[in-house]
């Protein structure tokens, strides 16, 4: 069962103009193997502890009751994923829609710059991304900033999050005025990029309900992974 993995559940605003079948109902990630240092999922997420993308799929494909009609996200930076070989297994277990989650975008801009004199930066993420796409899956690009946008519209994903960054944190979930500044921003970049399709913010879940509250650049909202919940089974 997919008992330690997270659930990313999203919201379309009720007056939105894309139909709420749209998205899928949720992201499925794996789940950070240590759940008790303190440190939000969003961030342990990206730490080098868990068996990577391609162990991931193993296990919805061998739990394909458990993953419904939920995107799968990816560590797409993973050196050792081969788009091309895998496009088959995530057929095979019924998925549809994939996002680059969790990204490397997340990390700080120094970082990410070393990652991209390796080549596993934002490139190789939106390459994948682009080349699943191709053939015949949804795509959701995960994105931090300006740079990350105009990558993301450039292979036309369905829909496009924007996520704070790793240094965002520092003081607590960010606030809805960081928040919403970093999604103008992304919005404005995909605007001129020519791209209109549907912009997500990540979102607590005590707001997810209040969609007055929302940066008004956003079509729809993520809300912060929790535990999934399979048939008969608790997290621990």
């Amino acid at each position: 069962m997919l008992r330690n993995h997270l659930t990313w559940d999203i919201t379309l605003r009720r007056e939105s103009q894309w139909e709420s079948g749209a998205l899928p109902p949720a992201i499925l990630t794996a789940g950070p193997r240590f759940h008790d240092t303190g440190m939000p999922d969003e961030i342990a997420l990206l730490l080098p502890n868990n068996d990577g993308a391609s162990a991931l799929i193993s296990e919805v494909a061998s739990n394909r009751s458990d993953l419904g009609k939920r995107a799968i996200g990816l560590f797409l930076a993973d050196p050792f994923f081969h788009a091309g070989r895998e496009a088959g297994r995530l057929r095979d277990a019924g998925i549809e829609w994939i996002a680059n989650l969790p990204t490397v975008e997340q990390q700080d801009h120094e970082f990410v710059q070393l990652l991209g004199d390796v080549g596993l930066d934002r490139s190789l993420e939106f390459e994948r991304l682009g080349a699943l796409q191709e053939s015949g899956f949804n795509s959701i690009a995960v994105v931090a900033g300006r740079e990350a946008a105009e990558a993301a519209a450039r292979i036309s994903p369905q829909a496009i999050i924007v996520i704070p960054r790793v240094v965002d944190f520092a003081a607590g979930f960010p606030s809805f005025r960081q928040r919403g500044a970093a999604a103008r921003d992304v919005a404005e970049v995909l605007r001129a990029a020519g791209w209109h399709g549907p912009v997500l913010g990540l979102a607590a879940e005590t707001e997810v309900g209040h969609e007055t509250l929302w940066p008004d650049v956003l079509d729809g909202v993520v809300c912060r992974p929790k535990r999934l919940k399979t048939a008969g089974v608790e997290p621990q």
